[in-house]
């Protein structure tokens, strides 16, 4: 059993350990965020990238899982369309003709997508449904509108805001957050372009919330350093995506145990906004051709038929792997119960380790 380990945050959240498992898209659903709820943390649903009646089924699925209290991580970026008809999509840049004809090669087809990730409409009403199931906590990621906070509370749940710069972590406290997450460039998926802990420091200056670590965390001992600086939890997606429950693919799961401490890059390519992700050959096609990018949410809409060509096909090489910069630390995929049981016994090893080897009076 491991040892106990809690602060604040656990009663604000109604959970024993103050480890959270992010909401990666494609990756975290309703099995992995039960595994993570019932050993103790907080279970996440990645809500962004998944058609609406799939929230709806992945939440109830969790329900049937799990009595423990439940996250769903949506998106609403300032600058998001109400809906795909809305994007207007020029042709095909080279790199991504060159994928195509090497995806012909592989003997896979591109088929239109219908990606739910860049609509404003589609994302308020997953908050809706999200609600209408009772959701315990809301993880906003790119932005955190008052209406949405305002909302949340109205219906009893907690809002989570992730923010990679200190002026949005201002931003969501002024919109009535309940938590900030600070994820540092470190992290994989969406991220800012400052460290951990310097973006940790400067944000528990002037914080009057919880405030959680994020951004390249795969081992207990850099959950007690952040913990030690004032942080009341830590954010975890990388270390959970490599675990028996999580959604993504095996191969996804290997490449991030093959993985090397700079295996990762952090570009546009994705989405038109910077994601860290596993160097392969969906990003080295990109190189040299940083001027063909388009803007956010274009750039998404011109790549994910591409991605879940890949995917389905599980053709490792081509496909999109987001990732922290930690998956070089990584060795092995177990269960997600086990993963959390780990952090929380290495954590409180080097919280209680600092005593010992660190002398001051």
């Amino acid at each position: 059993m491991a040892p106990q380990l809690r602060t604040p945050l656990c009663d604000l959240l109604g959970i024993e350990v103050p480890i959270m498992q992010a909401g990666m898209g494609g990756v975290a659903y309703g099995r992995l965020a039960a595994a993570v709820s019932n050993a103790g943390g907080l279970g996440s649903i990645g809500g962004i990238d998944i058609p609406l009646e799939e929230v709806d089924a992945e939440i109830r699925l969790f329900r049937s899982l799990s009595d423990g209290p439940l996250c769903v991580d949506l998106g609403f970026p300032a600058n998001a369309p109400q809906g795909l008809d809305d994007v207007e999509v020029p042709p095909l840049p080279g790199p991504l003709r060159q994928l195509k004809r090497e995806l012909d090669e592989h003997g896979v087809e591109l088929a239109p997508t219908h990606d739910q990730a860049i609509s404003l409409a589609d994302n308020k009403r997953k908050l809706e449904i999200s609600l209408d199931h009772g959701v315990e906590v809301i993880a906003c990621g790119l932005g955190t509108p008052r209406w949405v906070v305002d909302l949340c509370h109205e219906r009893g749940a907690k809002v989570m805001s992730i923010v990679g710069q200190a002026k949005h972590a201002r931003s969501a406290i002024r919109n009535g957050t309940d938590v900030v997450i600070v994820q540092g460039t470190e992290g994989g998926g969406h991220s800012g372009d400052v460290g951990l802990i310097t973006l940790l420091a400067e944000v528990l200056e002037f914080a009057t919330v919880p405030v959680v670590a994020a951004g390249g965390l795969v081992k207990g001992d850099q959950i007690a350093a952040c913990l030690t600086m004032g942080a009341q939890g830590a954010w975890v997606g990388t270390r959970f995506l490599a675990s028996t429950e999580a959604g993504s693919e095996d191969v996804f799961k290997e490449a991030v145990v093959d993985a090397e401490y700079d295996s990762t890059l952090r570009s546009l390519l994705f989405d038109g906004l910077y994601v860290r992700m596993l160097r392969n050959r969906f990003t080295e096609v990109w190189e040299g051709h940083e001027d063909e990018l388009s803007p956010y949410p274009v750039q998404r809409v011109l790549t994910m038929p591409f991605k879940y060509a890949a995917m389905k096909a599980n053709l490792k090489s081509h496909m999109s792997l987001p990732s922290g910069a930690g998956a070089g630390m990584i060795i092995d995929i177990p269960g997600a119960a086990e993963i959390l049981e780990r952090l929380v016994t290495e954590t409180v090893e080097a919280l209680r380790s600092v005593g010992k080897t660190v002398q001051f009076g």
